[in-house]
């Protein structure tokens, strides 16, 4: 069932404060909800606390920021997400579908324009499902960070354990590389440094248990998540 266009929730992450004041304001007389971020790393940080049925990108950063910043969003909701560009590089472009956007916008772009895309993806975000992360052994619960188990147990993660289990959840037996899930979970483009994601997969791992531990496996160069 598609919701109400005044119940959709719009993320802007715009680090220009003037135009992110401008584009909330168009998007609010359109009758949508909307949030702003003028801060690109509080972005990162704050992913999980609002979910949103569109996001949008609108940042100075360097390029490698903002596909970082389009990885950790897509590595938690299927939700679409529009990049806009300064210009037109065709190289940039690629990147972006690549890593998980759903449309690139160069600027300049009309307000007419603006508003049209964006009224038609929040209501195309509303008219599907999106999956339940659930196995036969183990269903996480996003709302609350919890992995519950078949026997009903309760077991709690940090955010770090849950970014990580969420995305190898959301595509099981596809092995994630070590890079990419870096830039998922941590949110950041520099990944030379792995021994952080090794101590992540081994607490997760631990808190699984024996029963259930073989269900995060090493592959080359990544990991991946086993169902049964």
């Amino acid at each position: 069932m598609t919701l109400p266009i005044k119940n959709i929730r719009v993320l802007i992450i715009c680090d220009q404060t003037d135009t992110a004041a401008l584009l909330g304001y168009m998007i609010r007389e359109k009758g949508l909800n909307a949030v702003i971020e003028t801060s690109v790393q509080r972005a990162m940080d704050q992913a999980m606390s609002f979910t949103p049925d569109l996001i949008v990108i609108d940042v100075n950063a360097p390029h490698a920021e903002r596909i970082a910043l389009v990885k950790n969003y897509r590595g938690l909701s299927k939700k679409p997400i529009l990049l806009f560009l300064p210009a037109h590089h065709e190289t940039e472009i690629l990147d972006a579908y690549s890593a998980g956007v759903d449309e690139c916008v160069v600027k300049p772009i009309s307000p007419a324009i603006f508003l049209a895309k964006i009224t038609s993806w929040a209501r195309r975000s509303t008219s599907t499902q999106t999956a339940p992360l659930n196995t036969p052994k183990l269903r996480l619960d996003s709302a609350k960070r919890l992995v519950i188990t078949p026997q009903g147990e309760k077991i709690s993660l940090t955010n770090l354990e849950f970014r990580l289990l969420r995305l190898l959840m959301s595509r099981p037996e596809y092995v994630f590389r070590n890079e990419d899930i870096i830039t998922t979970v941590w949110g950041i483009s520099d990944t030379s440094d792995q021994t952080a994601l090794k101590n992540v997969v081994y607490r997760l791992r631990k808190k699984l248990g024996k029963e259930r531990e073989y269900m995060i496996q090493t592959a080359h160069g990544g990991y991946n998540f086993i169902e049964n």
